[in-house]
């Protein structure tokens, strides 16, 4: 019983993180410079980092915590809330693609 346990604990969590570091490299740069960013490049982005729609949720917890880094530069705690929002939404099966444009342009807008 333990190699399942271990599949389903944070094992399974990690090595599945790590298959998608690269996703999480590119959140990292888009979002932690998102007041020099331009809204198109964000937009255009949106496919690439919200390609896998199951994984939305995980994405937008993981851009949470990149505005909870910056959250000393002011207006980031808006921004907090939005993500939290637009996880809420999601939830409850909105429209994916209008949600999450809606983030980021909102998000985009907070910060410029």
């Amino acid at each position: 019983m333990l190699p399942i346990q271990i599949a389903n604990g944070s094992v399974a969590k990690a090595i599945e993180l790590s298959e998608k570091a690269e996703i999480f490299t590119k959140i990292n740069d888009i979002f932690s410079n998102l007041e020099s960013a331009n809204i198109i490049d964000v937009i255009n982005s949106k496919e690439e980092i919200f390609k896998d729609k199951e994984d939305a949720g995980n994405i937008i917890e993981y851009i949470s915590l990149i505005f909870f880094e910056n959250i000393n530069k002011g207006k980031y705690a808006e921004c907090i809330e939005l993500a939290q929002n637009t996880k809420d939404r999601l939830r409850k099966n909105n429209n994916f693609d209008m949600t999450i444009d809606r983030f980021l342009i909102k998000t985009w807008e907070i910060l410029n």
